[in-house]
């Protein structure tokens, strides 16, 4: 009998928790694999046992392992060694009350694809992360988001996030945009804004780049508000 293909999927919480319907829609079973299982070689071996055909974070904490999974098993990551992604925290000296603005992205090898980009009004809550107040999603072409955006894409490259979703923050400053954070993973609740708004977000994007590469290539790059 054959079985449907094992996507592997390192802390599915939170809105990372809607992949697994979304993967299931495509034919494919999705192993859970919890951030605070003890990583190694049993690990490795016993994800191994099911031939995942990728791993991807969900949650935000769950990128480290499942970079170290993928690398494992051969399959695409952002790699594990001197040179690998590294996620930047919100600097512990932000105090201003100016507005932040979260730039979601999803890339397949390098090519990145801006999902929605979003103004939190006033300083960030607790979590910089998810902003808890309303939210205003910007068009994607203007002065102030062609900025972000930009600003966006450098950081991952610096970072040398190639492969997955990840989020990152910025505030507005007379300078341009000032990179407050980025890490990899799903963005809290923006993705179930954006699938609202826009019908797809970075969940959607998520799932096309893992089991959809050439569907992925082949729409990367345009402009949120044209999916419908």
């Amino acid at each position: 009998m054959l079985r449907n293909p094992v996507v592997a999927v390192v802390d599915a919480q939170g809105t990372a928790g809607h992949l697994g319907p979304l993967l299931r829609e495509r034919g494919y079973a999705v192993l859970h694999v919890r951030e605070e299982f003890p990583g190694g070689g049993e690990l490795l071996a016993d994800v191994a046992a099911h031939r995942p055909v990728a791993v991807l974070a969900g949650a935000p904490g769950g990128a480290g392992l499942a970079d170290l999974l993928a690398e494992g098993l051969g399959l695409p990551g952002n790699g594990t060694g001197p040179g690998a992604a590294r996620a930047v925290g919100p600097l512990p000296v932000e105090t201003s009350a100016e507005d932040t603005f979260h730039v979601n992205t999803v890339s397949l090898d390098g090519l990145h694809h801006i999902c929605d980009v979003w103004r939190a009004p006033g300083p960030p809550g607790a979590d910089v992360w998810d902003p808890a107040g309303d939210v205003e999603l910007l068009p994607r072409r203007g002065a102030e988001a062609d900025r972000l955006v930009s600003a966006a894409l450098a950081a991952l490259d610096a970072l040398r996030l190639r492969t997955g979703p990840a989020h990152s923050v910025f505030r507005r400053t007379p300078d341009g945009p000032r990179l407050l954070g980025v890490r990899p993973g799903i963005a809290g609740r923006l993705p179930l804004l954006a699938r609202q708004a826009l019908g797809a977000g970075q969940l959607e994007w998520t799932v096309d780049a893992y089991v959809g590469p050439e569907w992925f290539r082949m729409r990367a790059g345009r402009d949120y508000g044209t999916y419908r």
